[in-house]
Formats: C-alpha cells, sequence, structure tokens
C-alpha cells in the first residue's frame, strides 16, 4: 500500500499547488515584480507541468513494481464423454489451477528500479522549475534595464535637442559655423537611435515575458516594476551548496541507481519461475483424481537459451556512462561557479566606482551643456566631446547594473541556489 499513498500524495500536492497559484492569477494579470514572478512563471510553465505529469506516469510504474504475483493464476476446465462398445458411457472432467511463483527477489529489484526512477523523475522537476526561475529573472532584469534605458534615452535626447537648437540659433546669428550646428543635429540624431534602440530591447524584453507568463505575446505587454539590484549579497560563500546537493547530480544519482537495479532484475529474471498446480478429475468410471503439480522452466545457455546477458552488458555500460558525466559535472561546477563569482566581482567593482555623487553631476553638467554653448563659455565641439564622455558615462553605469544583476543569477545557479523558491523583496 506504500505506492498507494505514494502517488496518492503526489497527486494531492499538484492539485493543491493548482489551487493556490489559480489564486495568484489575478495579480499575475495585474503586474509583474519581485514578489510574484517566480509564481506566475511557474504556474504558467509548459515545460514544468511536462514534468509534473512525466511524475505521475512514473508513479504509475512505480505501482505497477509493487504487483506481489508475476502473473494471474490460471484455471483450466476440461470435459469428455466416452463411450464403449459395449454401451457403457461415462463423463470425464478435470479442473487445474496453476500459479507462477518468483523465487529469487525479482519484485524487491524492480521495486528498487521504479524507486530510482521516481527519485530521477522528482529531480527532473526541480531542475525543471530551476532552469525556468533561471530564464525568469535573466528577462526580467533585461525588461527593467530596458525601461531605465529607454527612461535615460528620454532625457538624453531632451538635453541634446535643447544643445542643437541652441547650436542651430547662434550658427543662424552667425557666430558659429554651421557645420558645427550639423555635427550637433547628428549627435541627436545618434541619442535618437540610442532611443529607439532602447523601445526595441523593452518590446523584446517584455514579449519574451510575456511568453514564461502564458500570455499571447502580440497582446499588450505586462507592466513590469522594480529595481537593478541583484539577487543576492556580495558574500555567496554560506550559500554554496555542494555538488552532491544539485538536483544535476542527484538526477545522475538515481538514474546510475535505476540502471543497477534493473540490471539486478535482470539477474535475478535468469532463475526460472516455477508453477505451482493443483487438480482433480474424474477418470474413467467415475474414478476421482487428486494431486499436485509442479513445474520448472529449464535454463539453456546463450545463444541457444535467453539468458539476458546483452541486456546485463548494456546496463552496465550506461551506468558506466552515467558515472563519468557524473565526475564531469562536478568539474564543470567548479569552473561555473569560479567564472561567475570573477564575473560578479568585476561588475561590483564597477557600479562602486560610479558613485551617486557622480552619476548626479554628470546629468546636471548633461543638461547645463546648452547654456554654456550660449553663453559662450564652451566651444560647440568642446561641448560635442564633454556630451559624447558624459553619455557613455550614464550609459555605462546601466549597462553594468544590468550585467550585475545577470551575474548575481548566473552565480547563484552556478551554487546550487533555489531559484524557483526565491522571492526577493
Amino acid at each position: 500500500m506504500a505506492w498507494f499513498w505514494s502517488t496518492a500524495a503526489i497527486a494531492a500536492c499538484l492539485l493543491v499547488a493548482r489551487s493556490a497559484t489559480a489564486q495568484e492569477k489575478r495579480a499575475c494579470s495585474a503586474r509583474i515584480d519581485r514578489q510574484n514572478l517566480i509564481p506566475c512563471v511557474l504556474d504558467a510553465s509548459l515545460a514544468v507541468r511536462a514534468e509534473e505529469a512525466g511524475l505521475l506516469a512514473v508513479s504509475g510504474r512505480r505501482r505497477a513494481a509493487g504487483v506481489i504475483l508475476p502473473s494471474n493464476p490460471v484455471l483450466a476446465l476440461s470435459g469428455a464423454r466416452r463411450s464403449e462398445s459395449g454401451g457403457q458411457r461415462a463423463v470425464n472432467w478435470s479442473a487445474e489451477l496453476s500459479q507462477e511463483i518468483e523465487i529469487a527477489g525479482q519484485r524487491g529489484a524492480r521495486s528498487r528500479a521504479a524507486d530510482a526512477e521516481l527519485a530521477a523523475q522528482k529531480q527532473r522537476v526541480l531542475l525543471s522549475k530551476r532552469d525556468t526561475a533561471t530564464a525568469a529573472w535573466t528577462i526580467y532584469f533585461e525588461a527593467i534595464a530596458a525601461k531605465h534605458e529607454q527612461e535615460l534615452a528620454a532625457k538624453l535626447l531632451e538635453a541634446s535637442q535643447r544643445m542643437s537648437a541652441v547650436a542651430r540659433g547662434k550658427a543662424q546669428q552667425g557666430l558659429i559655423a554651421a557645420v558645427d550646428a550639423d555635427v550637433v543635429e547628428a549627435a541627436t540624431l545618434r541619442v535618437l537611435q540610442a532611443k529607439l534602440s532602447a523601445a526595441r530591447k523593452w518590446a523584446i524584453a517584455t514579449a519574451e515575458l510575456s511568453a514564461l507568463l502564458g500570455r499571447d505575446s502580440a497582446g499588450p505587454v505586462a507592466e513590469v516594476e522594480g529595481e537593478l539590484s541583484p539577487l543576492l549579497s556580495a558574500d555567496l560563500s554560506a550559500a554554496r551548496a555542494a555538488n552532491e546537493a544539485r538536483p544535476e547530480t542527484r538526477l545522475l544519482v538515481s538514474e546510475q541507481q535505476a540502471l543497477t537495479a534493473r540490471a539486478d532484475t535482470l539477474r535475478r529474471a535468469r532463475v526460472p519461475n516455477p508453477t505451482l498446480s493443483l487438480f482433480a478429475q474424474n477418470d474413467g468410471f467415475n474414478e476421482h483424481v487428486y494431486g499436485l503439480g509442479l513445474a520448472i522452466p529449464i535454463p539453456l545457455p546463450s545463444p541457444v537459451g535467453r539468458t539476458n546477458a546483452g541486456e546485463i552488458a548494456e546496463l552496465e555500460a550506461l551506468g558506466l556512462r552515467v558515472q563519468v558525466e557524473r565526475e564531469q559535472l562536478a568539474r564543470s561546477f567548479g569552473l561555473e561557479a569560479a567564472t561567475a563569482a570573477a564575473e560578479l566581482r568585476a561588475h561590483q567593482d564597477a557600479v562602486a566606482a560610479l558613485t551617486p555623487e557622480t552619476l548626479e553631476r554628470a546629468e546636471r553638467s548633461l543638461g547645463d551643456l546648452s547654456d554654456a554653448i550660449n553663453t559662450g563659455r564652451l566651444p560647440v565641439r568642446d561641448a560635442l566631446i564633454a556630451q559624447q564622455a558624459l553619455i557613455e558615462l550614464l550609459q555605462t553605469n546601466l549597462s553594468e547594473r544590468l550585467g550585475l544583476c545577470l551575474a548575481s543569477v548566473r552565480l547563484a545557479r552556478a551554487l546550487g541556489f533555489p531559484l524557483e523558491e526565491l522571492v526577493v523583496r
């Protein structure tokens, strides 16, 4: 009965999860922020639903593996009418009840294989959720960055247009060369292109986010709120998960155990299953016969008979392959975490160097360039050089903040952090 309660528990958990997330659909349809991003995405993920359906399928396989008898009992009945030359007649009948019995522990081996497959499928569900959450956080930060980039581009375009208007007015008055005004207008067009590029990034990011949420990408996009702040703190050493605790590793461990148990099942299947039988018959002239029977298959060596040698060799080779994949995965974990940590530190240093005071002065100076040109305190070409440097400074700040957020996602994924459970406020 253990398999029954296990299957019922899994089904109940899925139903409870569905009913709980159904209450959040209204909140998901209104706006997306750091609190409801992961619940909404996981609820809409078709990949997660597919793996959960696979979990129910493997639970059914586990139920089938726990059956006690290898086959159902067989009842054989026969009857005949006997006549002799002397006119004597008799009715012959026979009844036989037979049952095959496993004596080599095949049921336990099948159950162990099914248990390992069930554990592996649970890790696939978890891995699907984690991959979906990683993609969601990545697209979410890209959408927030595109939103901020649009706001920044609008401010830069406004400042550049004022500077262009001042330069064109001074050129018409003959105070500066007309070519200088043309160069300022060209710089304004570059800023306009940057604004259009930001709008394109916003459209793509929100379309991808809408697709993750199960909405029509061509329809109205969701309202995205939040700031470009990383998921985790700078010191992530406490969050580092051991390699054996990651779902990727646990999945391979369970797969190897399943292969080993399946090979053990085939080995045990080479032991012939006896068939016990009870029979009763009416033979001759009302002569009753009762008895017991025992049938044992005769195993023949390969290649004449079936010994499952080839299947066992295949499963053992596949188990060895999974072991090699585990070792390869363990090697890649360290490199992945070290690379992500170095990337995170680099973006942290870059963001720290761009202090809020520096950025405020840059925005203020960018707005004062038009006045500096109008009053003649700054030549037009020097103002263009200053404008380009200030614009690059503000754009670099936004790019580094986005890079820091994305690096925090990659590092959290590399360290095995449960992103599918992470809710950042």
